[in-house]
Formats: C-alpha cells, sequence, structure tokens
C-alpha cells in the first residue's frame, strides 16, 4: 500500500515539480537574451518616431535627450530637443482596458503640433485601433501648445470607441503638458 501511494501521488509530483523547474529555468535564459534586444528595438523604434514627426531634414545627432519630471507609466515619457528649437515629447494614454496608447507628439520652434505618430494596437481591432487612421490624427497638426485640447470641441473622436479617442486626447494633452515644462526649463 505505501508503495502504491507513492507511484500514484508522490512520484507525479514530483516529476512535475521537477519540469516547472527546468521550464522555469529555461523562461529565466530566454528572458536574459532577449531583454536586452527588446530594450534596443524599442530605443531603436522610438528614435525612428521622433524623426518622424520633427521637421524635415532632421536626423538623430541632432536629438538632445531631455529630463522629464513626471515619468509615470501614464503621461509624459520621454523628450527630446533638436538645435533648432523644435522638442518631440512620448506620452501615454491609458485606453480600453487599461490598455497604454502611445503618442509622440513634434513641436516646430513656434510650439505647433508638426507631427504626430501613434501606436493604439492595444486597443479594439477595427474600433480604438482606428484611433492610428490620418483622419484622426491629422486634426491634431497646427494645434498649439498653449491649451489643452477638448475632445469634440478642437477634434472629434472616433466613431464608436470614446474611451480609446479620451485616452488618446490625455496623452496628446500629457505631451503638450511636458512640452510646455521642458520648453520652460530650456
Amino acid at each position: 500500500m505505501k508503495n502504491d501511494t507513492f507511484e500514484s501521488i508522490i512520484r507525479p509530483i514530483l516529476v512535475l515539480g521537477v519540469i516547472c523547474l527546468i521550464v522555469s529555468g529555461l523562461l529565466a535564459v530566454t528572458n536574459g537574451v532577449t531583454a536586452p534586444i527588446i530594450e534596443l528595438n524599442n530605443i531603436r523604434t522610438t528614435q525612428e518616431a521622433y524623426l518622424s514627426v520633427l521637421p524635415e531634414g532632421t536626423t538623430a545627432e541632432d536629438l538632445t535627450e531631455l529630463t522629464v519630471s513626471n515619468t509615470e507609466k501614464v503621461g509624459a515619457v520621454s523628450a527630446v530637443k533638436t538645435s533648432d528649437g523644435a522638442y518631440a515629447v512620448k506620452s501615454t494614454g491609458k485606453g480600453f482596458d487599461g490598455a497604454l496608447i502611445t503618442t509622440i507628439l513634434g513641436f516646430d520652434a513656434d510650439g505647433n503640433i508638426c507631427g504626430i505618430w501613434s501606436d493604439s494596437s492595444t486597443q479594439t481591432a477595427g474600433m480604438g485601433s482606428k484611433c492610428d487612421d490620418p483622419s484622426f490624427t491629422q486634426q491634431f497638426l497646427g494645434l498649439g501648445s498653449d491649451a489643452e485640447i477638448t475632445l469634440n470641441v478642437d477634434v472629434q473622436q472616433v466613431s464608436g470607441s470614446t474611451v480609446s479617442s479620451v485616452a488618446f486626447v490625455d496623452a496628446v494633452n500629457s505631451a503638450i503638458a511636458c512640452y510646455n515644462e521642458v520648453k520652460g526649463a530650456a
């Protein structure tokens, strides 16, 4: 009876425990190898997005990283400045189900939005993800940094995706606030 208990209960538990330890170790090694690669790709993507929203002719060598005091998970994340007085600010907003929408705004030397890059892929496909459509994002171009943007007043929301549209505008307003902060500190 004692041997039967070991074979039917204890042995399967031990085998599963060993398998779990091995798999956990392999996952830790995989994470250790891929984490730096993922971080490098995120840095490259952000830099390419910065360059896409700044005035034409801006190069990576023109960018100066700025200190952003409010670097929470939601809100302004990072900012750069160019030698000709243009800025780019990366920010996020909490969209549907708490998933983040990321925007990067370019500001010209006069403080007007001159470019916008966005990633709403975390939102519902065909609904909130439409916040990336040019028909929505182009509404922000030319707006100034002197006041918060109000949804359905300054820009019209994406039809059928109120939560994502609000999150997107929140991210844009965070970028504007950050721009005003770093511009004032420069």
